[in-house]
């Protein structure tokens, strides 16, 4: 559906149906089942607002497979719809950092574990839409709105393990509303796969400290009937597609698929 302007609302929602039965019966394989769904979740809402730049990102890239995973969904994205999609991988390159106490599990994870080998190898891996940034994700996100000025954030996977690492990481969901799509689709890792996962530690304590600090910016988990692994979404309240002020090009009615 490279002529996806012209596309009614019922053309997008059944290549979106049709595209969901496929990558789960996997007759369509373009990496990670649950980043390339997240990422459709992402693409719909595009065409939904008109939008035709948009921005998948991975915070917490280790050796680098769900960076190339994510690269090969949007890749699929690009060619089927002729979007112009980027994809960036945050990480210090250095493992984990060090521990900021039971926060952070360290009944689970230690400090310089998830180490990437080799930052330039896995450069040279990345298609030319992709970049890999390099540093303190915290410092690394600062700089990060003025170089997607012209793109919304479509798709956000957050796999920092520890507490104070998402603390630090949660600036990427305090931009400018126009730099994201109304509901933009989150991959949340590390939530509630391992018995010690809990609402008062690791990246769920992140998510409710955020949630009330903000009043225009919530995440929310949503359901197993969205048959997505650890799928979220941060609410961006403030968009004005949310706000009234701006009305979608086709109606907003997303539902699972």
């Amino acid at each position: 559906m490279r002529n996806w302007q012209k596309a009614t609302a019922r053309d997008v929602r059944d290549s979106f149906l049709a595209f969901g039965r496929k990558i789960r019966k996997k007759e369509l394989e373009i990496g990670r089942m649950h980043y390339a769904l997240g990422l459709a979740h992402g693409v719909r809402q595009a065409i939904h607002c008109g939008y035709d730049k948009l921005v998948a990102v991975e915070l917490g890239v280790a050796a680098g497979s769900g960076l190339l995973s994510l690269c090969q969904a949007a890749e699929y994205f690009r060619n089927e719809f002729g979007m112009d999609i980027r994809v960036y991988g945050f990480d210090s390159a250095a493992g984990l950092p060090e521990l900021a106490g039971y926060k952070d599990h360290p009944e689970v994870w230690w400090e310089g574990q998830f180490k990437m080998p080799d930052p330039e190898e896995l450069r040279a891996k990345l298609p030319a839409f992709a970049k890999l940034l390099i540093g303190d994700v915290g410092d690394t996100i600062t700089e990060f709105e003025s170089e997607i000025a012209d793109y919304q954030l479509g798709f956000i996977v957050v796999d920092l393990d520890f507490y104070s690492s998402t603390t630090r990481a949660m600036k990427i969901f305090e931009m400018n509303p126009l730099r994201y799509v109304p509901a933009l689709p989150l991959y949340m890792d590390d939530t509630e796969v391992l018995i010690s996962q809990n609402p008062w530690c690791g990246e769920e304590l992140a998510i409710q400290e955020f949630n009330n600090n903000h009043e225009f910016r919530k995440i929310e988990r949503k359901s197993h009937f969205w048959a997505i692994h650890n799928f979220y979404v941060c609410h961006v309240l403030d968009h004005p597609v949310r706000t009234g002020e701006t009305r979608p090009r086709l109606p907003f009615e997303i539902r699972a698929f």
